[in-house]
């Protein structure tokens, strides 16, 4: 839904941006890792995906989540056995190792149907449980598994962002300026970018948030092997035309990005946003170079400098 307004010499296309327009006690849509900021209460277990838990959570968890459940695992079957009683089980030594250690030693085994042949269930109570471990072992370990590959077949982007959001001089005007980077060697083609311009606006007794989108140099580039650096011209036409920082600072000025892209590798769309506040915003400040020419006709790209920028003269916008 949009809602045309005129403001001053311009006309003022508000979108509803899915994020809802009464201001909220956040002071970011979007967390650094590209996430929305909203935590969803009220529905208990009902809106719980274990799956997507697993698929999303990093990769240090994942294997931390792993490694605890296995410890979980063969600590709750170990005191099975040792409940059976360690007789019901071979091989048991008192000068190796002490009851329970040998108990979970054998967990670990039927768990994962290693079955080095030292250690054997006796008697039906521990022959049961070991049967019933070892299912669960196949099973787990499937279940593992299929979320590996998942994991590694999920199509995720990384683009780098600069980590502020310039006002620089454009041309004979100003423009807004950031700039972004694939940091993997994968190919990215059909890059789609959209810039969105939200703020507060008083409406009577009350502050609703409101989204603009902003015209782009360039919206679209076929190829992303170079650093992108994406310009909005703030020109007569623009809604944020001769705002200063103070007067984005009480609208509580937030820019949107969101990027489409064909990935290669995974043969599919990805897609990844961005958000900058008052807080990122430089004026009167211009990129530095980032790439050189190298020998042998390559161009060497340094990511690292991707945020680096300079003070230039302020210019009338």
């Amino acid at each position: 839904m949009a809602v045309n307004r005129k403001t001053n010499n311009f006309t003022e296309k508000f979108r509803e941006l899915g994020l809802g327009t009464r201001r909220l006690s956040t002071d970011r849509f979007i967390s650094k890792n590209g996430q929305f900021n909203v935590v969803k209460r009220g529905i208990g277990l009902k809106g719980f995906s274990f799956y997507n838990w697993l698929i999303n959570m990093s990769w240090a968890r994942f294997f931390a989540f792993v490694t605890l459940s296995y410890i979980l695992v063969n600590l709750f079957f170990g005191t099975i056995y040792f409940l059976i009683g360690v007789e019901y089980l071979t091989e048991y030594n008192d000068n190796s190792y002490n009851e329970f250690t040998h108990c979970f030693f054998f967990s670990t085994q039927t768990l994962t149907t290693v079955g080095f042949g030292r250690i054997s269930p006796v008697g039906p109570a521990s022959s049961f449980v070991a049967a019933f471990e070892s299912m669960i072992g196949v099973l787990g370990f499937a279940f593992a598994t299929g979320i590996m590959y998942g994991r590694f077949s999920k199509a995720r982007s990384k683009i780098l962002f600069s980590n502020r959001i310039l006002v620089s001089p454009y041309k004979e005007i100003k423009g807004l300026k950031f700039r972004i980077a694939n940091m993997r060697d994968s190919q990215l083609i059909d890059m789609e970018a959209r810039l969105m311009y939200s703020f507060l606006q008083n409406e009577g007794h009350e502050q609703k948030r409101r989204y603009i989108s902003l015209d782009l140099e360039i919206n679209f580039i076929n190829l992303f092997p170079l650093p992108w650096t994406i310009v909005h011209p703030i020109d007569e036409k623009s809604p944020i035309y001769q705002k200063g920082v103070l007067e984005l600072g009480k609208e509580r000025a937030e820019f949107l990005i969101i990027l489409k892209g064909f990935d290669d590798t995974f043969n599919t769309y990805v897609h990844q946003i961005h958000e900058y506040n008052t807080d990122e915003i430089v004026f009167d400040a211009d990129f530095d170079p980032m790439f050189d020419p190298a020998a042998q006709g390559e161009t060497h790209v340094h990511l690292n400098k991707i945020s680096d920028f300079h003070k230039v003269e302020s210019k009338k916008a």
